[in-house]
């Protein structure tokens, strides 16, 4: 009997010589059921947007801050973080390899999407210092001098400011006069830029404060555009990612706007829908650039195809996500040039593999790894010499430390940066399911985070299906595995054995995805044939009035053709252009020669006398004609195209003018027997059932299914309407 390894889903990882620290990962214990929560998500910077909001940053201070390589930040503008998206992804981020992993394969942020989407300069010095010992009075002195206000001593904590204190002085000096000086200007822009870049880009876990010590870094404004912000940040979020991903940790800090908008340019089934765009911020000053990538999702966004703040919804999407839900490429040839210069001017180090620094943090970025998010090939990578476990390590009891001399070891990678680029083929299709490289990827990743045996009997709300799905793909794909392996003239043995097989683990993999119930009945699946006269499709109708609805009903009943609406139309149109030109008057009584017809195999018609009466009233209509059948062929055209009336429940009455210039009679008598008279309308004969009188010919109009009066008259005040 098939043990329980057999049908039984393994998360994986089926190799552990990549993800060496499964055990301590926070989806081994989602895995197990301990660990379900929500990460906190800590950042310092609504104060921020709420002032420059009220108080937009003056002109001249906005030039220094894209001198210094901050203005896409700015001009980004801050989106609601999703604790539930941001969750999920921490899920698959994997510290091994800086990557998230997949269904589809490895994925992470690059250098490429932090410039593209927020314009911050990657190829630069690094962000590194020197953490000198300071007093309170020494960190004064230096907000006095860089800042333009002293704090007081109860605003310090540490290396760290309040941002309470630092929101109250940009409130009590919001504007910038015209006449102030340079150093007025550097000042406010100085206390503008460490705000971002403490409170925004390499955000902690304080909560409430900013860390001091990239407040030198901004003392020589002309040198602030040289480092490589981009890297740093991408460095400071690498690090709190591979933090949070451990089951100890319930927080995350870090750039969390750029890990949210890299996961909706690439993973469809995360993103919402862009209805508009907002136009705060949007008008650029004049001699200063437009935003960069990410001002697209500064916008009044959608959720109709999506869900919002849900952790099982958006973790459920990532455990089923498939290759056509991932972008690898979201960011085109002509949307790269399209941007303005400071979001690509350093794409010669896009694909670099070397280390990235921020202060204490050391981070290596691996492009080798995700070479199909800049359209290349991907191959098996080769593992980078880094510790595993370099994300516990932090500034706690290091004080005095030259972090340029601490990581010296790993400068000189990126000081050599230029020689460590990727390169590979270009890929022209997406990789097939036999890859070498996916095939190896599945067998050391984690496939899936949710487990569909700890799910409890009284789950409210979404209930994830995505893992019991892959067991079932699984078990589907062991047996035709299975049966391939039999051949073409299998033994009686080896049936009976594929036999048990099939009823065995079919069993115990329907119990593990609780449809244990469905063995006891059997699988009857296959609909009953059903002959089309069998099926009655639903009339669609357009009220019981309507024309499409009186012509259904009349097919229904199998008293008129379809085509006798159209027709009738015909002949009312015509009617009405004849009545339009007529010298007579319609509205009198007068005599004349009328004939009813209707055709079976041929048109037959018949004399009757009638008194014509005006169709503005539910009697017939008079016209005066000449005897001659020409006329009625003006009005109706060849009789070949006269519909069958015989159906009609309603018979049609048309007194037709006459279409010759002798008028001057219209009782004027008719021979029957006239050749000329007989031959119009092809095969029609004239019956005479009175020969000593002549009668008018005539069709009975068709009265509206809605009231006591004709169809006619609602195109008529339609025409008359429009005229």
């Amino acid at each position: 009997m098939a043990n329980d390894s057999e049908y039984k889903l393994d998360p994986g990882p089926l190799e552990s010589n990549v993800l060496t620290g499964q055990l301590t990962h926070r989806s081994q214990d989602i895995w197990e059921g301990n660990v379900n929560m929500i990460l906190n998500t800590r950042r310092e910077d609504g104060n921020f947007w709420k002032l420059i909001e009220k108080y937009p940053i003056h002109p001249r201070v906005l030039e220094v801050i894209r001198l210094s390589g901050l203005y896409g930040v700015y001009k980004s503008n801050r989106p609601a973080i999703d604790c539930s998206l941001i969750t999920a992804l921490v899920e698959r981020w994997r510290p091994e390899t800086h990557t998230f992993h997949f269904r589809t394969g490895e994925a992470t942020i690059t250098l490429q999407d932090v410039e593209v989407l927020y314009g911050l300069p990657v190829n630069g010095d690094p962000v590194l210092g020197n953490e000198m010992i300071r007093t309170i009075e020494d960190w004064q002195n230096i907000c006095q001098r860089l800042l333009g206000f002293v704090p007081s001593r109860e605003d310090f904590k540490t290396n760290s400011i309040k941002v309470a204190a630092f929101n109250s002085h940009m409130l009590s000096q919001p504007h910038l006069s015209n006449m102030a000086t340079q150093d007025m200007v550097n000042q406010k822009a100085r206390c503008y830029m460490f705000w971002m870049i403490a409170g925004m880009m390499m955000a902690d876990t304080s909560g409430g404060y900013l860390k001091l010590m990239y407040l030198p870094m901004l003392e020589d404004v002309d040198k602030i555009g040289s480092y490589s912000w981009g890297s740093a940040t991408l460095a400071y979020l690498y690090h709190f990612l591979c933090k949070a991903s451990q089951s100890t940790q319930n927080e995350i800090a870090g750039f969390l706007p750029l890990l949210q908008i890299w996961a909706w340019e690439r993973v469809t089934v995360l993103r919402p829908q862009i209805v508009a765009h907002r136009d705060a911020r949007t008008i650029c000053h004049v001699g200063l650039p437009r935003g960069p990538h990410a001002t697209r999702w500064f916008a009044h966004l959608s959720w109709t195809n999506t869900t919002k703040h849900v952790l099982k919804v958006y973790r459920d999407a990532l455990d089923s996500m498939i290759e056509d839900q991932f972008i690898w490429e979201p960011y085109s040839d002509d949307l790269i040039e399209s941007l303005p210069l400071y979001c690509h001017a350093g794409r010669d180090i896009w694909r670099v593999r070397v280390p990235i620094f921020c202060w204490d943090v050391v981070e290596v970025h691996l492009p080798d790894r995700v070479m199909r998010q800049f359209g290349l090939q991907q191959a098996i990578p080769t593992p980078f010499p880094f510790d595993s476990n370099h994300f516990r390590h932090d500034r706690r009891g290091r004080p005095n430390t030259n972090w340029e001399l601490e990581h010296a070891h790993w400068l000189s990678f990126w000081n050599q940066r230029l020689q460590y680029s990727c390169d590979a083929p270009v890929n022209n299709e997406p990789l097939r399911y036999d890859d070498p490289y996916l095939i190896w990827f599945r067998r050391i990743t984690r496939l899936v985070i949710g487990n569909p045996n700890s799910r409890p009997q009284n789950q409210q709300g979404y209930v994830p299906n995505s893992t019991a799905y892959e067991t079932m793909v699984r078990h589907i794909h062991s047996m035709v595995d299975e049966a391939k392996t039999l051949g073409d003239n299998p033994s009686y043995e080896a049936l009976y054995m594929f036999r048990k097989m099939v009823r065995d683990q079919g069993s115990d993999c329907l119990k593990y995805v609780h449809e244990a119930d469905r063995v006891h009945v059997s699988a009857d699946y296959r609909r009953d044939v059903v002959q089309p006269v069998q099926l009655h499709h639903p009339v669609r109708r357009r009220g019981k009035g309507g024309v499409a609805g009186r012509r259904e009903r009349a097919v229904e009943r199998a008293q008129t053709h379809v085509e006798i609406d159209q027709a009738t139309q015909n002949v009312q149109e015509a009617l009405e252009d004849d009545q339009a030109t007529s010298n007579y008057n319609i509205g009198s009584i007068s005599g004349g020669c009328t004939h009813e017809f209707t055709q079976a195999s041929n048109m037959t018609y018949q004399l009757s006398e009638t008194d014509i009466m005006p169709y503005v009233t539910p009697q017939t209509l008079q016209i005066s004609s000449h005897p001659s059948l020409s006329s009625l062929e003006n009005v109706i055209g060849n009789f070949e195209n006269v519909p069958n009336f015989t159906s009609s429940p309603v018979p049609l009455i048309i007194e037709t003018p006459d279409a010759t210039n002798n008028l001057e009679d219209p009782n004027h008598d008719v021979d029957d027997n006239d050749p000329k008279d007989a031959n119009e309308g092809g095969d029609t004969t004239i019956q005479n059932s009175e020969p000593s009188r002549r009668e008018k010919r005539k069709i009975k109009l068709k009265p509206c299914g809605t009231g006591g009066h004709y169809a006619i008259q609602h195109v008529q005040k339609k025409r008359a309407k429009n005229k």
